[in-house]
């Protein structure tokens, strides 16, 4: 019966690790983009540049978030290279 435990406690370990990589990654995404697009945002209505600063951020917010999540997973997949190893 402590075996079984202590395979459904590791098990669940895994799944929660697993969970919290995925939302990491959604926030690494996310957050960047909504800040560099309402920045530029504002700064397009400011300068009134139709729209042009607006779209720069926006891909540069996509470029940082693609970037973050980069660095994210790069140690991750180092680790899950050592393993097979």
């Amino acid at each position: 019966m402590k075996d079984f435990k202590k395979e459904l406690m590791t098990k669940d370990r895994g799944f929660i690790r697993y969970l919290s990589y995925i939302t990491q990654l959604g926030l690494n995404m996310v957050i960047p983009l909504l800040i560099f697009f309402f920045l530029s945002l504002w700064l397009d209505r400011k300068l009134q540049t139709n729209n042009i600063i607006l779209v720069i951020g926006t891909i540069l917010g996509i470029v940082s978030g693609f970037l973050i999540n980069y660095r994210f997973l790069k140690p991750l997949f180092r680790e899950m290279g050592e393993k097979e190893e």
